[in-house]
Order: structure tokens, then C-alpha cells, then sequence
């Protein structure tokens, strides 16, 4: 007798690649983590994302069946990483007929920390001198967003953290704000400074056991700067490339 399928099924699939250190990463409904690819790149992501879904789900021996939902960073970030990480999970969202949702890049950062650690401030080097950041606070049930995400000059992040602020980041945006009143603030350690995709799949899992509506069609990445957003409207359509790169992936 055929033994039974114990395959699981409903996995989240997160894409990052927002920042130079992008990956994916499969967890299913509750969190739990069932294997995660994170990469150093200088360059662009995009030869690297489907590969690794698919290198990802032979070395588990899970079918592209297995996905319940697909969950993607979506801003702010790297103006290349957020259209190819976007283009691609849409095209295999579509493909394989499970909702899409955007995850703030800023906000599965602060998910990287313990509970209980009070307030918090995510950043992100936004270059020309320039951070990206947003307020959060710890408790015991995790991070809670306090204000939204913004873009500020780094020289002035300093004098808009609470007392006693834990900042989370990129080394060259804590490069950037440290010198100016780093004794009234904490950092986090360095493994936890760049936004991870089991954050953005776990982050995928809440969203999609509350039922939100699957951006799909909707979702667009979250620049902050106009001329990247005026940059960004216009190669859209030039970008996305993703159903190419989806022809080699066995989707069934």
C-alpha cells in the first residue's frame, strides 16, 4: 500500500531583496521555519531569486504546490532589488494561484528582534546623505508600528529617537547616525541588521491567516523619494520579466 502524503502544505514563501543581503525563505501558517537562502549581492537580485525557489523547494522535496501564499518585501529599498523581488513574486503568484502580499521592508527588519526590547527605530542607508527610517515599540507580543516609514538626513536621525532607543539597521546607515548622540540610544547586534525573508514569509503568514486581500494587482514598491517613484512608474513595464524566468520553474 502507497504510503501516505505527509508533505505539509500551506507554506508561505518570503522573498527579500531590498538590500544587498536578499534572499527567500519557506515557513509555514504558524511561523515555523522550514528552510531559508540569504546571499550577499552587490549587483542586482534578479538571476538569483527563481534559482533559489527552486533549488529551495527540490532540496525539501516540496512541490510549488505546497505554497499557500507568497509574501514579498516591498519598500523601501534598493530601487532595483524592490522591481525585481516584486516583478518575480507576482509572476509566480499568478502562476501558482495564491495571494500576494506586500511586507514593509523597515517593518520585517524591527521583526528581527526579541519582544520586550521598548522602543525601536529601523533604518535603512537611503544614500546622498539620506536614512530611511520608522519608529516601533517591543512588548511582549512583538513589534507594534508607532510612526510611519519616512526619509530623513542622517544628521538629524539622532534628535528623533525616544530615550533609550534600540536602532536596527544596515552598517552604513549606523555608520552614518552614530556619531551624533549615540550615548542616549542602544544598537542592535550585527546579525540582525538586515532584513531577513523568514521575517517577510512570517510576516506573509499573519497576513494571510487575517484574511487581507492579496495585493497582486495592487502592489507597487514603496520608494519614498518622488523622482525614484517618477523613475520607477516609468520602467515598470520594461522590468518585469518574470513569466520568462517562470517557464523553467515546474509550477504543478
Amino acid at each position: 500500500m502507497k504510503p501516505p502524503d505527509t508533505r505539509p502544505e500551506g507554506l508561505v514563501l518570503g522573498f527579500e531583496t531590498a538590500t544587498i543581503f536578499g534572499g527567500v525563505a519557506l515557513v509555514s501558517r504558524s511561523g515555523e521555519p522550514y528552510g531559508e537562502i540569504s546571499l550577499r549581492n552587490q549587483e542586482s537580485h534578479s538571476e538569483r531569486i527563481l534559482p533559489a525557489v527552486e533549488w529551495l523547494l527540490n532540496i525539501l522535496g516540496l512541490p510549488p504546490r505546497s505554497l499557500a501564499a507568497v509574501a514579498v518585501s516591498c519598500g523601501p529599498g534598493s530601487f532595483t532589488g524592490l522591481r525585481a523581488g516584486i516583478a518575480t513574486a507576482k509572476g509566480l503568484a499568478f502562476s501558482l494561484g495564491v495571494p500576494l502580499f506586500g511586507i514593509p521592508t523597515l517593518e520585517a527588519l524591527a521583526a528581527n528582534l526579541p519582544p520586550e526590547q521598548g522602543p525601536v527605530c529601523a533604518v535603512l542607508n537611503a544614500r546622498r546623505g539620506e536614512i530611511y527610517h520608522a519608529l516601533f515599540h517591543s512588548g511582549p507580543a512583538g513589534v507594534a508600528r508607532v510612526g510611519p516609514d519616512s526619509l530623513v538626513p542622517a544628521a538629524s536621525l539622532a534628535g528623533k529617537l525616544p530615550p533609550g532607543c534600540l536602532v536596527i539597521g544596515d552598517f552604513a546607515a549606523l555608520q552614518a547616525c552614530s556619531p551624533v548622540g549615540s550615548e542616549s540610544f542602544r544598537f542592535a547586534p550585527p546579525h540582525l541588521n538586515y532584513p531577513r525573508a523568514s521575517a517577510i514569509a512570517i510576516l506573509g503568514g499573519i497576513a494571510l491567516a487575517e484574511s487581507r486581500d492579496s495585493e497582486i494587482s495592487t502592489l507597487m514598491p514603496r520608494y519614498l523619494r518622488p523622482c525614484d517613484a517618477e523613475a520607477g512608474q516609468r520602467s515598470w513595464r520594461q522590468f518585469v520579466r518574470a513569466d520568462a524566468g517562470l517557464r523553467a520553474l515546474p509550477l504543478r
